[in-house]
């Protein structure tokens, strides 16, 4: 019976997978501010490679991945993104959470511009965590959905054309 359970579990997120914004396309343009105010959008990361993960606060998966993603971000000083797809998860209860990972971009929502389940909505993520590597095109080198080891971030950004 476990086995059926695991097959459709399986089954879907391989659908989802399906369904995402794909390797080799333009990611999806977006509108979201940082905690200054300041402005950011797909166009605010051309030239160098970027990393973009959409999780919620209370995602269990998120909180045991985040401490070796923050270690990428350190190391690779790329502009790693986070923004939360969770309605519920206001900007106090985001910058409270990225106070422990200082070397994450977290973006919130913008007045007149995006909310961050908007541009999970254009991403086509459809759970948490889900993580797109970018180039510095803007183009998705790959993206997970759900954990993701360390290494396949590092060789994904070497795809992306980071230079140490």
């Amino acid at each position: 019976m476990r086995w059926k359970a695991t097959a459709v579990i399986l089954a879907a997120l391989m659908l989802a997978v399906g369904l995402a914004a794909k390797p080799g396309e333009v990611a999806p343009d977006f509108r979201l501010s940082d905690a200054s105010g300041k402005t950011y959008s797909l166009a605010s990361f051309r030239g160098k490679p970027v990393i973009l993960t959409f999780w919620a606060s209370w995602c269990p998966v998120c909180k045991a991945e985040f401490p070796k993603l923050h270690q990428i971000a350190q190391q690779y000083r790329v502009p790693f993104v986070v923004i939360s797809r969770e309605p519920k998860d206001t900007a106090s209860v985001v910058l409270a959470y990225m106070k422990a990972y200082p070397a994450f971009l977290p973006l919130l929502a913008l007045p007149g511009g995006d909310t961050p389940t908007a541009v999970a909505s254009r991403f086509k993520v459809l759970g948490q965590p889900w993580t797109f590597v970018l180039d510095g095109e803007g183009r998705i080198v790959n993206l997970y959905a759900g954990p993701v080891e360390a290494e396949a971030i590092k060789d994904d950004l070497a795809l992306a054309g980071y230079v140490p």
